[in-house]
């Protein structure tokens, strides 16, 4: 399996997963247990970690590059979960 098939299948996993809560469960709001999934890391991650997962992610699933604008929002909103 290639990066972006690896990617996708990640992403695609956490989508089903997060629109198969309740209308109480999901409330917008990303928890740091799933920004740690979206980009494939650990608990222990730092911040060159998270940046660089980011990276490799976005240059598979960007909309510049075909990719979906939903996915790279839920990218970009777990980077910023992870740095805050």
């Amino acid at each position: 399996m290639n990066i972006s098939e690896t990617v996708n299948s990640i992403l695609y996993r956490f989508v089903n997963e997060s629109t198969a809560k309740t209308d109480n469960e999901n409330t917008g709001n990303m928890s740091k247990g799933e920004a740690l999934k979206i980009l494939g890391l650990t608990e222990d991650a730092k911040s060159n970690d998270i940046n660089q997962a980011y990276h490799n992610l976005m240059k598979s699933i960007h909309p510049d590059k075909g990719g979906s604008a939903y996915l790279a929002q839920k990218i970009n909103e777990a980077r910023d979960v992870l740095l805050k």
